[in-house]
């Protein structure tokens, strides 16, 4: 399955953009969200573990890559891949001016395993037309208030 998305115009930030102020660059379109119960239930029924088994180990991952995290710890979560803060800082020009106030807020850091690296080198795309059904027009997606994990 491919990868949908559709064209839009926005402000050229590029060295170019004096010469061309917009350009067209290709927006993802989202396609549906798969809500946590369902998720939970589907790897339930691939797995012979119940649903309530799955959804508690879940829960408990996230307590406890949580707590690594916030130590300071790389935790690998197996062929998921593995997960660190990072951040950065305002600089100053002498060492004893420099306050922790100063060290912006962490970003979670994603590296995927190699099944995930795998699957994203093999993505194709599909153009869609702006009358399309389901196309999100607004471009905001269920999840647009949450980090963003690059990779």
């Amino acid at each position: 399955m491919a990868m949908k998305f559709k064209l839009v115009t926005r402000k050229n930030m590029g060295p170019d953009q004096k010469e061309v102020p917009e350009k067209v660059y290709a927006q993802m379109v989202c396609g549906d969200l798969v809500p946590f119960d369902e998720f939970v239930e589907e790897v339930a029924d691939s797995s012979g573990v119940g649903s309530a088994g799955v959804k508690a180990v879940i829960d408990r991952t996230v307590v406890v890559l949580v707590r690594h995290m916030q130590h300071g710890r790389r935790v690998h979560v197996g062929d998921l891949g593995h997960f660190r803060y990072n951040f950065g800082s305002e600089g100053v020009v002498e060492e004893d001016k420099f306050a922790t106030t100063m060290i912006r807020e962490p970003k979670v850091r994603f590296f995927p395993g190699k099944a995930l690296r795998v699957a994203k080198s093999r993505t194709n795309f599909e153009k869609v037309s702006q009358d399309d059904k389901g196309i999100n027009d607004s471009g905001k997606d269920d999840d647009d208030d949450r980090p963003v994990i690059e990779w």
